[in-house]
């Protein structure tokens, strides 16, 4: 009888053996998946932030492009105006000349002159304007370039440090690697956590074990089998052969 209590001991204590290496290789996959899903997360917000910035670039680049062809019309239409200032100096000194007779014409080429050079000096002003916005959009354009281009740094030191982290958790562990591989789930990891605990187990006590008709256990040990992850003897044991 105290055979029997001790052999009841030793079930139930590898029972809870393989119960914790279950919970530790869930935890171990949830913890994996949460920080592949982060920086999944941290990599799509970066790259909707480099939509955003090209998108606003762009549109500080066409309003340059706007303005700096508004500057090239405010010049032409400067010089055109500067030419005819020069014109009606040259009017106003052959007008000097006849002072007697036309002064009335004096008058009203002075008039002229004073338009003009309103007109200019107005366009002066919108030419002044014209280059402080232009400059102020440059200044723009050079901070959201920086901007960007720290950006672009952080997201690929971010991007090679979770491939170096997968890289060293495939690495070290062999069984995480094909986890993450192949994706398993119960009750292929229910069999698995037997198989690690034990190397070799008949598979009449999986059938026992698994939470699933002996049919489809039967179907997943195959399937099982055909990914390399155990060997189903002629005596119908099943024996683990990836390397732990």
């Amino acid at each position: 009888m105290s055979e029997i209590k001790q052999l009841q001991q030793v079930m139930e204590q590898n029972q809870a053996h393989m119960k914790a290496l279950r919970e530790s290789f869930r935890s171990q996959i949830s913890t994996l998946v949460k920080e592949v899903v982060g920086s999944l997360q941290i990599l799509t917000r970066i790259e909707r932030e480099f939509q955003l910035s090209d998108s606003q670039i762009q549109e500080q680049r066409e309003m340059i492009n706007y303005h700096q062809e508004q500057l090239a019309q405010l010049r032409e239409t400067g010089s055109v105006i500067e030419a005819k200032i020069a014109g009606l100096y040259t009017e106003l000194s052959e007008h000097q000349q006849q002072i007697a007779v036309l002064n009335a014409t004096l008058i009203e080429t002075q008039s002229r002159i004073n338009v003009e050079e309103k007109d200019l000096a107005e366009h002066q002003m919108g030419l002044q304007a014209q280059k402080a916005k232009l400059g102020e959009l440059q200044s723009k354009l050079e901070n959201r370039d920086a901007k960007k281009k720290r950006d672009l740094s952080r997201y690929e030191e971010d991007l090679a440090k979770a491939k170096e982290k997968t890289s060293r958790i495939r690495k070290d562990n062999p069984v995480a690697d094909f986890l993450l591989t192949e994706g398993l789930e119960p009750p292929e990891l229910d069999i698995l956590a037997v198989l690690i605990h034990q190397k070799e187990v008949p598979v009449a006590e999986i059938k026992r074990i698994a939470k699933t008709p002996p049919a489809i256990t039967t179907r997943v040990l195959k399937d099982m089998e055909n990914k390399g992850i155990l060997e189903l003897t002629e005596s119908d044991i099943a024996r683990l052969i990836i390397s732990l």
